[in-house]
């Protein structure tokens, strides 16, 4: 019997407005494979530090308030617009203004310990700290695909890619996503739901979140895949590779084209 077959790759993202002004992400929760896509393996934080793989995500915030004396005076230009940032009242830091997007990109920026990452705060932790304030905007991103000791396939801190034969397809679940992307891009999440591989009981949901208002290509993209008669190999829904090279099938013409939609998260939640 000939089946055709879709891969999913993962790439974990998260958004969140802080609301306690304290230095970690996720409230200090644990990212998880679930929720986020993503556990980042421990990390010191030390400049120089990449051993971790750092570089495989990064850790944007936005200002959502102006106040002196909260951004290391590393950070120099909006991550965003490319602008360089007003200098603030003091030699050791910058002055954060309302909408400020910076990456804060450095080893030494952040550590990671069983999943909770703490940002360093740049009055005790130096040139490469940020100072967290109520309501500022955090988002998690993976660029690559990590490729760090124990990031193995089999690892409890990747999130493990999923295959599935189209007729385990069970349908699409659109749900309304509370966040926009750091470029003010708004987004939209999309469940799909598998009958769970191996033959056990159950629904595998591959959870999609993409560009506001692609639900309809999303179903038409599964319908077009199903229909598309490839049987020689799997259909890459979506991959992302340790080079942080994408692979996307391309919307309903399965056409590579990134123009019907963006993935800016994909992984399996159960």
């Amino acid at each position: 019997m000939k089946t055709t077959y879709v891969y999913f790759g993962t790439k974990g993202y998260l958004y969140e407005t802080d609301s306690s002004a304290d230095q970690t992400i996720n409230g200090g929760s644990t990212l998880t494979l679930a929720d986020h896509g993503i556990v980042p393996v421990n990390h010191t934080r030390a400049v120089g530090n990449e051993s971790t793989s750092t570089d495989a995500y990064r850790v944007v915030v936005k200002a959502a308030t102006s106040a002196a004396s909260t951004r290391g005076a590393a950070y120099t230009h909006d991550f965003v617009t490319g602008a360089a940032f007003t200098a603030g009242a003091d030699s050791t830091a910058t002055t954060s203004e309302i909408g400020d997007i910076t990456n804060l990109s450095s080893p030494d920026a952040f550590g990671v310990s069983s999943g909770i990452i703490t940002i360093a705060n740049f009055s005790t932790d130096g040139d490469h700290g940020y100072l967290i304030g109520d309501d500022d905007e955090f988002w998690v991103e993976q660029v690559a695909r990590h490729d760090a000791a124990g990031n193995g396939p089999s690892a409890s801190t990747l999130s493990m890619a999923s295959c599935y034969p189209m007729f385990n397809y069970m349908g699409a679940n659109p749900v309304a996503y509370a966040g926009t992307h750091y470029d003010g891009t708004s987004l939209d999440q999309t469940d799909l739901h598998f009958a769970k591989r191996g033959g056990a009981n159950g629904t595998d949901i591959i959870r999609i979140i993409h560009t506001a208002g692609a639900y309809p290509n999303i179903v038409k993209t599964m319908e077009a895949i199903y229909n598309s008669g490839v049987y020689n190999r799997a259909v890459t829904f979506y991959d992302l590779d340790t080079a942080g090279n994408e692979t996307f099938v391309g919307g309903p013409s399965l056409s590579g084209n990134r123009g019907d939609m963006r993935i800016y998260g994909c992984w399996r939640t159960t």
